[in-house]
């Protein structure tokens, strides 16, 4: 008897799990998809050749080496001044 009313328990546990993450009746919503929030506008960003420029700028008369890529939303820029290797970062976003 009791091996009986474990599989009885098993059998129905696997709907009641579905039924708990359905949400309520009506909900169109697919389960354990949240709501999408709406996002904040993205900021468009500027070109590597702004950044360059910008990067220039702040390097003063050091002598352009090359550009390193992009870290997160930064371009990474390195500058040669004395013999020595400097990077100078320039925020994406405008």
């Amino acid at each position: 008897m009791p091996v009986i009313v474990v599989a009885a328990l098993m059998a129905i546990a696997p709907l009641s799990a579905a039924a708990a993450q359905d949400g309520p009746r009506g909900d169109r919503r697919s389960p354990g998809r949240e709501q999408s929030q709406p996002r904040e506008r993205e900021r468009p960003q500027m070109s590597q050749s702004e950044a360059q420029r910008i990067a220039q700028s702040r390097a003063g008369d050091a002598r352009f080496v090359g550009y390193r890529g992009q870290s997160g939303n930064s371009y990474v820029f390195a500058f040669e001044r004395d013999g020595r290797i400097f990077n100078v970062t320039v925020d994406a976003s405008r």
